[in-house]
């Protein structure tokens, strides 16, 4: 696999800025995660990037190894950016860089990548929606259409492909003091929020803004690769059903 073109201009990180990679996972991970995850390391240097460390997290209570994960980083590893990836994403060193690129300490100090998750529940033809939110009221609507090779501004995000700046830390851990910045709120029905909306929820009320590079698309990995081509496929097949009637 080659490294992707190098351009010097592109990106505006100091020569020394650090980052490490971040998951959690359950013991086990799919084969694509794992190449990916190498050949990205691999072609890192070539898109100027310096991956320091890797950090994993291992059990089954996701909430509590993203704040295991996020604290380690912050008190330990201590690099200048974190790249969290989930055990089922894709991870390219082309979208490293896009995201890379886009990222700023103070201008965009967090920045998701874009990937697409089910909106029903599976079935034989899944209705896919990217993983990118906006408030509406109390709840969530997703950004569709989905804008092209974009960076947009959006209210939360799924944790699957997440560049983050470690000066929200402090600035997170200040607003809520002692707290689990991922604590699920475990009320039934549609009033559940899942550890990364809570934590999109709090990092915008602490004043942090949240990008999305629509541009820097990763699979998921699923019982099939829910990607951009899915995604497109099922949403010209929907309009020209639509348009028919």
């Amino acid at each position: 696999m080659p490294p992707p073109a190098v351009d010097p201009i592109a990106s505006m990180h100091d020569n020394h800025e650090t980052l490490a990679i971040g998951w959690c996972d359950n013991g086990t991970t799919d084969g694509k995660f794992t190449e990916g995850l190498v050949y990205t390391m691999l072609n890192a240097p070539a898109i100027g990037v310096s991956i320091q460390r890797a950090i994993r997290i291992q059990g089954n209570q996701i909430a509590r190894q993203r704040q295991a994960l996020l604290d380690l980083w912050s008190d330990q590893v201590g690099t200048d950016w974190l790249l969290w990836v989930d055990s089922d994403i894709a991870l390219t060193a082309d979208v490293l860089k896009k995201l890379w690129d886009t990222a700023d300490p103070r201008d965009k100090p967090v920045v998701s990548g874009t990937y697409f998750v089910f909106k029903l529940g599976e079935g034989p033809l899944t209705m896919p929606m990217p993983a990118l939110f906006d408030d509406v009221g109390s709840g969530l609507a997703f950004r569709h259409p989905l804008p092209h090779d974009e960076v947009i501004r959006v209210d939360s995000a799924g944790f699957g492909l997440l560049l983050m700046h470690r000066s929200i830390v402090p600035a997170m851990r200040g607003k809520y003091p002692d707290q689990s910045l991922f604590a699920q709120v475990e009320r039934p029905g549609r009033d559940y929020v899942g550890e990364d909306i809570q934590f999109f929820r709090r990092m915008k009320a602490a004043g942090i803004p949240l990008f999305a590079h629509t541009g820097a698309l990763v699979q998921h990995v699923k019982r099939f690769d829910l990607d951009v081509q899915y995604y497109r496929m099922y949403w010209t097949l929907a309009q020209a059903a639509a348009d028919s009637r």
